[in-house]
């Protein structure tokens, strides 16, 4: 019956019938005749114009033949209860049909059933069994080799690794390139099978040969690290480069960093920034980064800060702790951006919080300087101990420091001691200073002079010659080198005690900058470059406050081969010029305004433990009417025993330390800074210089250290002049800090909760005085530096 129907319903050996066709199915089927109730079921499958009911009809003896086992209806079945072909959709009874007629080898139903238990589809997920089950009807279709390619490629964990490693081997075997490489890397790290180097490389080399980006980056690791082959930086490079053509985005940072470090290749830098673009358009995270690098330095293109910030950016909001620092630097000075101290501090926090050791100690110092976010020196301390427990040298200086004087912790001389000599072990000519100290008077250990001499010496050892600090400064990018032909226009302006100021128009910025070239005096300790970068190492220490001229870099005078200082240029000239200028429309508030900003940068300054020794108001410049501090050629830092380049008593008479004119030897410390600032104050409130009529100096020195001050100008208010009162009174212990007068600032309602407890004057840890008993035993005051 059921042959005679499939004779009506395709015309064979009488004329073509379907109704015919259809009555005899029908009487087959219901004689149990299983395919001819298959044969039905496909009939109402596929009539033309067929109504629900005949779905349903179709889906009735489907069922009929399946349970006959048919496995061709089995399989019809599974497909009824998945899509709901006449029957309800039934995603648990689709699975069961498909695993029957699976296990029956028919390749769809294999490839289908695998499905199921990759996604889930009427049993619970299962991506070793999906896996077994394409690899079962593998020979069917290209889907179920895509299926397996996927997993191949994307080196999903199958649970059952000994059988996985079964199937790697077959697939491998039949030139599966994904699974070549996917065995290399189970012998590379010994999964589900014994580890043999030898064997991964093998196998990542056919893979690689294959076309497979994935072995080619492996292949090249193999080279690299010499792992089941000898090391090879050619074949490194030509593998990273091949995985990199096609499309492999780790071989293409990596291939980025070969070409700038010239490993493997010759040295490249736009090839490099090249692939590093490539890299990062493809979101790999470390190529982001060191793209927006070579925006910053202009490597292999052109310098561009705002793309620089833009790649950090990205690169930060994607989880980069490095680039998260970075970014916070970019907001707080302002380059690529817009200066945000609020979105520095936040960035600054994530990356610290991101285990980012550099950002730990930047976020430290935000706390205690209070920028972009409120002052709070016990997190300032945790910072910074988080910092130095991971191995962050200047950390652990500032660690020491925290509890020698008690910033955000109990004081502590022992442990300041530990940190101290932690950092000094480590090269570093503070920490080498604060030992030495800490021997000599027995704070924090027991007292111990030869100790005491070993880590002075080795303080003053530890510093390489101008000369060779000026190359390793250049090479490895402490300091820029701006070409003197960039410098157009230059103007000689005047001379000082120490060196000549020059203008000019620096050609990449289109803006004045100013050119300092240092003179030979006879007071220049070493020679004169060693003077030079003196001032150059303090500039650098200090450029990161609005309230200091920026030091842009060096040039080196051609017809001399002098080098020069490049800084910022002050368009409203030195403080005494403004004031003679400018005094008659200038209100008390803006004379406090100008004595504040001139407090807050000293306040930078000691907080750095920087000592200006040269403050007067030919050393206060005025840029856009704001105050900002400059010439520190002989500074020194506090802690420092021998770290000036010159010898001698210096400064301008009205505005030096008087206890300096009866004793040269006299400690210059923290209290004779603000000594200066008191008559600094003083100008301001008068608008000229004071004693200006008095023309003999030494005359002038021996009735200020018998206590002659200037007298108060009348209308001024008397807060203001009881504070530069008390900062030029003759005895230094009597002088306020400068966070005391940072708050007399504040309640003058300039600053905002300016204090900083970091900055504590000690005047006795100074040890000048050695100084000048190794190097001027017959010290006079310099009346003619002006």
């Amino acid at each position: 019956m059921n042959d005679l129907a499939i004779c009506y319903e395709n015309g064979k050996g009488t004329e073509k019938n379907l109704e015919k066709a259809i009555y005899w199915y029908q009487k087959a089927a219901e004689n149990g005749d299983k395919e001819a109730q298959f044969n039905l079921g496909v009939f109402y499958s596929n009539g033309i114009g067929i109504e629900k009911d005949e779905e349903a009809k179709a889906f009735y003896w489907y069922q009929k033949a399946a349970e006959n086992e048919n496995k061709e209806a089995q399989f019809k079945l599974s497909i009824c209860y998945e899509e709901g072909i006449g029957t309800d959709k039934d995603e648990a009874k689709a699975f069961y049909w498909c695993q029957k007629i699976a296990e029956n080898v028919d390749k769809e139903a294999q490839f289908n059933l695998g499905l199921c238990y990759e996604e889930g589809i009427g049993i619970e997920k299962d991506e070793a069994k999906a896996f077994y089950w394409y690899q079962k009807g593998k020979n069917k279709n290209k889907y179920t080799q895509n299926k397996l390619d996927f997993y191949y490629e994307k080196e999903i964990d199958i649970k059952n690794k000994d059988k996985s490693i079964y199937w790697y081997q077959k697939a491998a075997e039949n030139e599966n390139k994904y699974a070549q490489n996917r065995l290399g890397y189970c012998y590379q790290f010994g999964i589900g099978i014994e580890k043999d180097e030898v064997k991964a490389f093998y196998w990542y080399q056919k893979a690689a040969e294959n076309g497979n980006d994935i072995a080619m980056k492996n292949l090249a690791m193999c080279y690299k690290k010499g792992e089941g082959i000898e090391k090879n930086l050619e074949k490194v490079f030509y593998w990273y480069q091949k995985a990199a053509e096609n499309g492999n985005d780790v071989a293409m940072n990596n291939l980025a960093m070969y070409y700038e470090m010239g490993k493997g290749t010759e040295k490249n830098l736009e090839k490099a920034f090249y692939w590093y673009q490539k890299a990062a358009e493809k979101d790999h995270i470390k190529a982001i980064s060191s793209l927006a690098l070579c925006y910053k330095d202009g490597k292999g293109t052109e310098k561009n800060l705002e793309k620089a910030f833009y790649w950090y950016q990205k690169a930060a909001e994607n989880g980069n702790n490095i680039a998260m620092n970075n970014l916070a630097v970019y907001y707080e000075r302002g380059e690529g951006t817009e200066k945000n101290l609020e979105k520095a501090f936040y960035w600054y926090q994530k990356a610290a919080e991101n285990g980012n050791v550099i950002a730990m100690f930047n976020l430290a110092n935000r706390y205690i300087d209070k920028e972009g976010k409120e002052k709070d020196l016990e997190k300032a301390f945790y910072w910074y101990q988080k910092a130095a427990e991971n191995e962050y040298k200047d950390a652990q200086f500032k660690l020491g420091l925290c509890y020698e004087e008690g910033i955000g912790i109990e004081k502590d001389e022992a442990k300041a001691f530990y940190w101290y000599q932690k950092t000094a072990q480590q090269g570093v000519n503070n920490a080498q200073y604060k030992l030495g100290f800490f021997y000599k008077i027995g704070k924090g250990v027991k007292k111990d002079l030869e100790k005491s001499i070993y880590w002075f010496k080795k303080a003053e050892e530890g510093s390489l010659s101008a000369t060779e600090w000026i190359e390793n400064a250049l090479k490895y990018e402490k300091v820029k080198l701006i070409s003197y032909e960039e410098l157009n226009n230059v103007v000689p302006l005047h001379a000082g005690g120490f060196g000549k100021i020059s203008k000019a128009i620096w050609a990449k910025t289109n803006n004045y900058v100013i050119c300092k070239k240092l003179t030979n005096t006879t007071c220049i300790k070493n020679d004169l470059l060693d003077a030079f970068i003196h001032e150059l190492k303090m500039h650098l220490h200090l450029n990161y406050s609005d309230r200091i001229i920026r030091c842009f870099g060096i040039s080196l005078e051609p017809k001399t081969n002098e080098y020069l200082l490049i800084m910022q240029y002050a368009n409203n000239g030195d403080l005494q010029s403004y004031l003679e200028n400018n005094f008659k429309n200038l209100t008390w508030n803006d004379k406090k305004k100008l004595a504040f900003q001139i407090a807050d940068g000293l306040n930078y300054l000691h907080n750095e433990n920087i000592l200006h020794r040269d403050l007067h108001s030919k050393n206060i410049v005025i840029h856009e009417n704001n105050a900002k501090i400059t010439d520190f050629g002989i500074s020194k830092n506090q802690n420092s025993l021998i770290s000036t380049a010159y010898v001698g008593n210096f400064g301008v008479v009205a505005y030096m330390e008087p206890k300096r004119f009866i004793d040269p030897k006299f400690p210059y410390a923290k209290s004779s800074d603000i000594y200066s600032f008191g008559v600094l104050m003083w100008e301001i409130s008068s608008g000229y210089p004071p004693f200006k009529e008095n023309d003999n100096k030494i005359a002038l020195a021996v009735s200020i250290s018998n206590g002659a001050r200037e007298i108060t100008i009348t209308g001024t208010p008397k807060e203001y002049e009881n504070l530069y009162k008390k900062c030029w009174k003759r005895e230094p212990e009597q002088r306020p800090t400068i966070n005391e007068i940072l708050d007399e600032f504040e309640r003058m309602g300039f600053g905002n909760n300016v204090t900083s407890e970091l900055v504590k004057d000690d005047d006795n840890l100074t040890s000048e005085s050695v100084e000048y008993v190794n190097f001027s035993t017959d010290v006079r005051v310099d009346w003619n530096t002006v």
